[in-house]
């Protein structure tokens, strides 16, 4: 219900809304102006043309991997519903059912939920599923990040806003979710855990630096689109990079809370 409720707010404010729409587009704007003047735009857009091979490619190894331990396509079955169903609806809420008012902001056409967010989230979602639980300490992070930094050079490269590429975390960690709850119900994926509460403590705090950021997307001044303050235009830059962290950062924790399960026991 976390996440659901958070991609419609998402939805709401920042597509539906002018004031919304607005300070997504500033952010948009902010990083899209300033990103080219340097010399990392061409290989982080090569990267990005090359992330549906990347993540082909690292959920192929760990769904062969889990195949070969287990014996069972079961877990893999599974896991393979999940990312197929986010990557498809994502698809269809951008292309069929989700529509963009236009404001005038140079904002024609829609854009969200990121679909290259989506592929990266579901990938890496993927491979926590699919890892034994010894590793996963390790696999989460590193999926976490990589992750992360695709939607992040998704808005620093102009092909995204930040609510697109919160919205490709949001519909992706449901459908991880939702795959980690059946098989909680059929084949357990948690053993025995550090007991720790950084979790649930972190993305509380996730959770509350993104209803900030959409506070202040409403009370920050809202000067015409094209003629945006240096100051102003920096606030808008950093919200946006906070905005796209904190998505990914609660999607993923509520993701992690669903695999660990509710039963699990803790090792003292």
């Amino acid at each position: 219900m976390l996440l659901i409720a958070m991609f419609c707010i998402e939805y709401t404010f920042f597509v539906l809304l002018r004031s919304g729409q607005w300070a997504d587009q500033a952010s948009f704007m902010a990083w899209s102006q300033w990103w080219p003047r340097t010399e990392l735009l061409n290989p982080i857009r090569q990267f990005l043309d090359l992330l549906p091979v990347i993540c082909g490619v690292i959920a192929g190894i760990f769904l062969l991997y889990r195949v070969i331990r287990d014996r069972s396509f079961l877990r893999a079955i599974v896991a393979i519903i999940s990312v197929v169903a986010a990557m498809g609806s994502t698809q269809l809420l951008k292309h069929e059912f989700l529509t963009r008012p236009d404001f005038n902001f140079g904002t024609t056409g829609n854009s969200f939920p990121s679909g290259h967010t989506a592929a990266a989230a579901a990938s890496m979602g993927l491979m926590y599923l699919m890892s034994p639980p010894r590793l996963r300490p390790v696999i989460q992070p590193v999926a976490w990040l990589f992750a992360t930094i695709t939607g992040v050079a998704t808005l620093i490269c102009g092909w995204h806003r930040p609510s697109d590429i919160a919205a490709g975390f949001l519909v992706t960690a449901l459908w991880l979710v939702i795959a980690s709850a059946v098989l909680q119900r059929i084949q357990p994926l948690s053993h025995e855990v550090n007991k720790t509460g950084w979790s649930r403590h972190v993305g509380a705090a996730s959770i509350i630096i993104w209803a900030a950021i959409i506070g202040l997307s409403f009370l920050l001044p809202h000067p015409h689109i094209q003629k945006i303050s240096e100051p102003l235009q920096l606030t808008y830059a950093v919200l946006g990079i906070a905005h796209v962290v904190t998505a990914s950062l609660a999607s993923g924790l509520v993701l992690r809370s669903v695999v660990l399960g509710p039963h699990r026991t803790f090792k003292k």
